[in-house]
């Protein structure tokens, strides 16, 4: 008994592993999957052409990078070859085709990246707390949570990038640690930061607002140190030059269109945080479009999507915070991430930065409140801590399996209360394409032409002898030639029953203590 409790973590993180993997190639194919694919065929053709300009003096075709959409290649140097191995087995499904395993195949590594980073989620809540048992059940919360897992089963930039913020600041806080206590900080230590924090940037370039953070936990470590400001430049400013060198050079090394012309970093930034499609997000019954969203937007969907138990905990910090900051150490580990998650939404706010789809874009904030969360509550009363979080526990296990495989979909308790079906953005990625498939593979229907946008969310599962022929959603209502079935799904479910089709299936779930039924997709016979 003794040996099962001190393995406990282990033991659940093992079985969490196996069944996190088998939901992820068992999920449907979301919206941006294909668009994935797409940029590493671009940095694939950007590198190749470089190489050929390099090494074989031939002609660099600058209109190549006309076509650029400013992520880098970090997460795919990974997940390609991981895919390829992977796909021989998933095709072997009859009802999913080649390029439909290569997609699903990404999943495996997507949940793999979540999975890594939770163990370095229970080692940040272990350094700050140095309580084993409130960091292994704290961290069962922080898997169980549906929202995170749900998007760890596919999602291949906003999970992967989340998973390597909660690396680095692991990391920035090792590198803390060392300076308090007087221990060296080697090179190779350096070389280490700066290679995992490029690798957020190759992700998305929006991680350099992690550098943010990490000036947040040096100004809290000079005001607390003896040292002054000045000489502690003159003792690291080597270190410090090598971390920014290394930075910079890993990050050319990441994103192939900087090698011809490193100064495109800064197209990348302002590409990527004033995205170009002005798309509308549901948000308490109102469509904010991204290019011009209220400040309201970021605070209405956090109080939706955080836990009751996070929420609780964020609001108790001015009565915890004393308790919490007992020494230098936590000031600077629970000061950083506290101050981040104030100061992020702030700035993105101010700066009126393009998001949509509730908070993909910051999903990487979501690890910082659970910590900041599950600290302060814990503090607060360890037997509220417990009870809750058991109670936290309990629901998400049920509900992981009651709403599967859309889990990303989940809302909060207190939100119930709402018509979150008329009132807040749902199965916006499509993954609900491979059940309407799996009907249609079922069905009577056969050589029908399919409408559907987009088309690879539900294309790959469709048995290719009974369908061949397919076109995009917005011909539905034009002279297409009839009979003809329709896939409704994503943002489409937003409208209405098309001149002459109708639902012969329809796909949805519930969350407990919720009266109406999500719907996430239908199929529509148009005659």
């Amino acid at each position: 008994m003794q040996f099962l409790k001190s393995k406990f973590l282990i033991i659940f993180l093992f079985f969490y592993l196996i069944f996190g993997s088998l939901a992820s190639i068992k999920s449907g194919i979301s919206f941006d999957e294909n668009y994935e694919e797409i940029n590493w065929k671009f940095n694939v053709k950007v590198a190749k052409n470089l190489s050929d300009h390099f090494f074989f003096n031939k002609i660099y075709d600058e209109k190549i990078q006309e076509k650029y959409i400013g992520y880098g290649i970090g997460f795919q140097i990974i997940s390609q070859p991981t895919q390829f191995v992977l796909k021989d087995i998933l095709s072997k499904d009859k009802n999913i085709s080649d390029y439909g395993a290569h997609l699903l195949a990404k999943h495996f590594v997507v949940f793999l990246f979540f999975f890594i980073s939770v163990i370095f989620f229970y080692l940040i809540l272990k350094k700050v707390t140095n309580d084993k048992n409130f960091s292994t059940f704290g961290t069962i919360i922080y898997c169980l949570y549906p929202y995170l897992f749900g998007q760890a089963l596919f999602s291949p930039k906003d999970v992967p990038f989340m998973s390597i913020w909660v690396i680095c600041t692991y990391f920035s806080f090792i590198v803390f640690d060392k300076l308090l206590d007087g221990k060296k900080i080697s090179f190779l230590n350096v070389l280490v930061f700066s290679f995992i924090t490029s690798y957020l940037f190759s992700i998305r370039i929006a991680g350099i607002l992690i550098l943010l953070q990490y000036l947040i936990s040096f100004v809290i470590f000079i005001s607390l140190s003896k040292i002054s400001l000045m000489s502690f430049l003159k003792e690291y400013y080597l270190k410090f030059f090598v971390f920014f060198l290394g930075l910079l050079s890993f990050t050319l090394l990441f994103y192939p269109p900087l090698w011809y012309n490193p100064f495109l970093i800064f197209e990348i930034i302002e590409l990527l945080s004033n995205h170009f499609n002005n798309v509308g997000t549901n948000t308490f019954g109102k469509l904010m479009y991204s290019k011009n969203l209220p400040s309201t937007y970021i605070p209405i969907w956090l109080a939706v999507k955080l836990p009751l138990l996070i929420i609780i905990g964020c609001f108790l910090i001015p009565f915890t915070e004393k308790k919490i900051f007992k020494n230098a150490k936590n000031s600077i580990f629970f000061g950083t991430v506290l101050t981040t998650v104030i100061l992020i939404p702030l700035i993105l706010i101010f700066r009126k930065v393009h998001l949509y789809d509730e908070l993909r874009q910051v999903m990487f904030l979501f690890p910082l409140l659970f910590i900041i969360g599950l600290i302060s509550l814990y503090t607060f009363s360890k037997k509220f801590f417990y009870v809750l979080g058991f109670f936290t526990v309990s629901l998400f296990l049920i509900e992981n399996i009651k709403i599967n495989p859309y889990q990303y979909v989940w809302f909060n308790l207190p939100s119930r209360y709402l018509d979150l079906t008329n009132k807040f953005e749902l199965e916006y990625q499509g993954l609900s394409g491979r059940e309407l498939a799996n009907y249609l593979n079922e069905s009577n229907e056969k050589n029908i032409c399919i409408l559907a946008n987009p088309l690879h969310v539900v294309k790959p599962f469709l048995n290719s002898k009974n369908f061949n022929c397919f076109d995009i959603w917005q011909k539905v209502d034009t002279d297409y030639k009839r009979p003809f079935l329709a896939v409704q799904n994503v943002r489409n479910l937003k409208k209405g029953i098309p001149y002459k089709c109708a639902t012969i299936y329809e796909s949805s779930f519930n969350l407990l203590f919720h009266k109406k039924d999500f719907v996430t997709g239908r199929v529509l016979k148009c005659k």
